[in-house]
């Protein structure tokens, strides 16, 4: 059964999917980006119109830039090829590329497939987790004698 995205077409889907790859890609037991941010990232794109504007905008700029310097859509290039296809739309489009990766980054890394695969718990770190030390009242003594020295309203 296919995905349904809600922004992401079905052509942009499989582009943005090797763009991820290219970001993070898939090692030994972890996945890429492309199985694990894409459904993160098109929530993301498709909660703003500003947002979907601009992605709308930088993934034409890069399969132009792949047919420009290449003479091919993205997804047939190598992955060298895809490679300084990136670098150019960063370049030239910095907006767009640091979005795209800070949010390739938020998606895959918070992902409780990824967490676990790098040996963490997908959980707060607080009721059950990290202790934290009672703090010394004591300090406050000086606070507390001063007073209050502020005004109402």
């Amino acid at each position: 059964m296919p995905t349904v995205h809600s922004f992401f077409s079905d052509a942009q889907a499989e582009l943005v999917a090797r763009v991820l790859d290219r970001i993070v890609p898939p090692t030994g037991k972890m996945p890429g980006a492309g199985d694990i941010a894409i459904e993160y990232l098109d929530r993301f794109v498709g909660a703003s119109p500003q947002r979907k504007r601009t992605f709308s905008n930088g993934l034409t700029g890069i399969e132009l830039r792949a047919q420009q310097s290449f003479s091919g859509a993205f997804a047939s290039l190598s992955g060298e090829q895809q490679d300084e296809v990136l670098c150019q739309v960063e370049a030239d489009d910095k907006g767009f590329f640091d979005l795209l990766v800070r949010q390739t980054y938020n998606g895959y890394y918070t992902n409780p497939r990824i967490i676990e695969a790098l040996g963490l718990e997908a959980r707060g770190p607080q009721p059950h987790g990290y202790r934290v030390e009672m703090g010394n009242i004591s300090l406050m003594e000086n606070v507390q004698r001063r007073g209050r020295i502020y005004r109402d309203g």
